[in-house]
């Protein structure tokens, strides 16, 4: 088979598409990250599944539940059942009764679970400094584009809900953002007529939203994955904010 038809036959299996080609790219960092995972994992003493949820816990600051655990890790009850009581036999989690109900057990960390937490949360470091060889412009477009991802493949079902910015009830647009799309369009149209399309879709672009509650001016550099002050909006705000996030 000649080069050419070499790289045709890898085209038929893996698509062309820009979709296609950017969930490859996906998969390949995927499995990078899986194997860094791994490697730190065995020189810890730990699986990365047990990781994971010693990072979760020192993200939330405070006690969860075994139902929790599993629903924003998305692992089955059984292996989040496992995954704890092997943190427990080490000393990294204690479980204790939940606060809003005695009936209920919630897991906490130890003092040494604090610090196998942070070491854990250390290992994709590798990925930081990669990232770092990107132009800012590359960085945030590749932040927003991710942010976007995560929160569709959040509405399909096919990945654990964030408390993240756009669907937390603190999140609204500022007055500069104006709240519709017919406005933002009709900026965008007058722009192109005086030929600084550019410029309009920048100032569009940023600062066009605010956290309430932390008082905070935000745009899509500095939308929020995981927030300690996020509390759930209601369908139709989440709805609402989701509209206009996918136009910045």
């Amino acid at each position: 088979m000649t080069k050419v038809a070499q790289v045709l036959d890898e085209v038929a299996i893996y698509g062309d598409h820009p979709t296609e080609r950017i969930t490859q790219g996906l998969l390949r960092l995927n499995t990078a990250m899986r194997n860094r995972a791994w490697n730190w994992a065995e020189g810890a003493g730990l699986t990365p599944t047990q990781g994971e949820i010693l990072v979760l816990l020192m993200q939330r600051r405070k006690p969860l539940r075994l139902n929790d655990i599993a629903r924003d890790t998305a692992l089955t009850a059984a292996t989040t059942s496992d995954a704890v009581s092997t943190l427990e036999e080490k000393g990294l989690i204690e479980k204790r009764r939940a606060a809003d109900d005695r009936r209920a057990l919630a897991v906490k960390l130890t003092p040494r679970g604090r610090t196998a937490a942070k070491r854990a949360a250390q290992w994709p470091g590798f990925m930081s400094g990669a990232l770092t060889t990107l132009r800012d412009e590359e960085q945030a477009a590749l932040y927003s584009g991710l942010f976007k991802l995560i929160r569709e493949l959040e509405i399909r079902g096919t990945m654990p809900a964030h408390r993240m910015c756009g669907t937390c009830r603190w999140f609204e647009p500022t007055d500069a953002q104006e709240g519709t799309a017919a406005k933002r369009s009709r900026t965008i149209k007058v722009t192109k007529a005086s030929g600084a399309v550019g410029a309009s879709k920048a100032a569009a672009k940023s600062d066009s939203f605010q956290c309430v509650t932390l008082e905070q001016v935000l745009n899509r550099n500095t939308l929020r994955l995981e927030c300690l002050a996020y509390e759930a909006a209601d369908a139709a705000t989440q709805a609402r904010n989701w509209k206009l996030l996918k136009q910045v």
